[in-house]
């Protein structure tokens, strides 16, 4: 059973959506949160066979993406301050109104990534287990790009979405690949995917001027090493990309791991899946991942996690 959830924030009176999909009897609640321009129905064929091994799953739209645009048109915006704690708190909210009890598993692809971390730093106390798929590396470019950000902000307003910024920040991925069918072949290998991406109006979008400089002091927030409470240092923590991505080089998995361990986590681990690219959730091992997902996840609640 799927259940629509219509959410308004508090804070600014944003409407945010969301998708419960629901067995009887769940092992836990996976909490699924998306990339950069894209949204959560493209989650759904994971959260169906996610169902399948007996858990529940919450799909969220992040402010400014999906069905949860700005003031329900601005795509790329999540608030005129503060968007990725606004954000992170209305999904907070979300998610403990449809816990209903049960173990809480965190879910995070690409920015989605950094996004759980941030909310691992915030609620870690409340997790059974975290897992984390085409996580961006820290960039040393990062502070450069912010102060960037904030100059173009200040010539053209916080909603403008800034295509140089989008260049500066992934226009470099696709180089990496020989002979490239699209602009996009970066996300994967498998061409049907590239092509829905492409083609879907609510996916690919420039991130305005303010999103990006939410997502770069989000970044920051995550790398920085103060204010972590790490209550359980056994808390499963995973991460997978694939073995093209660009989106860890040069050496960012191992950096994140890194990371969390000096903050006390000594259950983390990480693996590049072999001949897949950045979405290897929608990518040509799709099944046999989530498969190994299911069973990682199996394995998490018989150390009985929370």
């Amino acid at each position: 059973m799927v259940k629509e959830i219509l959410y308004v924030s508090p804070f600014d009176h944003q409407k945010m959506k969301a998708y419960l999909y629901e067995v009887d009897q769940p092992k836990a609640l996976i909490a699924v949160f998306h990339g950069m321009a894209e949204h959560q129905k493209r989650y759904k064929h994971f959260a169906q066979e996610l169902n399948k091994a007996g858990y529940n799953v919450l799909t969220i739209d992040h402010r400014g993406h999906g069905e949860s645009l700005y003031d329900g048109n601005i795509k790329g915006y999540f608030a005129n301050q503060d968007g990725w704690q606004k954000n992170l708190e209305d999904c907070h909210t979300i998610i403990k109104d449809h816990r209903r009890g049960l173990p809480l598993i965190l879910f995070g692809h690409s920015m989605g990534s950094l996004f759980a971390r941030l909310y691992l730093k915030a609620f870690a106390s409340e997790l059974s287990a975290v897992y984390l798929s085409g996580s961006p590396d820290e960039s040393p470019m990062a502070n450069v790009g912010y102060q960037l950000a904030k100059t173009i902000r200040l010539i053209f307003g916080r909603k403008h979405p800034s295509p140089l910024m989008t260049k500066l920040s992934f226009g470099a991925f696709n180089k990496q690949i020989e002979n490239p069918r699209t602009s996009m072949d970066w996300l994967s290998v498998n061409p049907d995917n590239v092509d829905a991406y492409i083609k879907d109006p609510l996916c690919g979008f420039d991130f305005t001027v303010q999103a990006f400089i939410d997502m770069l002091e989000g970044m920051a927030d995550v790398y920085r090493g103060t204010d972590w409470n790490c209550n359980d240092p056994e808390l499963p923590i995973r991460f997978e990309s694939g073995a093209m991505d660009p989106c860890f080089e040069p050496g960012g998995l191992k950096r994140a791991v890194e990371r969390l361990e000096s903050i006390g986590y000594r259950n983390v681990s990480y693996r590049l899946i072999e001949g897949c690219r950045h979405e290897i959730y929608n990518d040509i091992k799709r099944d046999q991942l989530i498969s190994e997902f299911t069973t990682w996840l199996d394995e998490c609640l018989k150390m009985n996690r929370r």
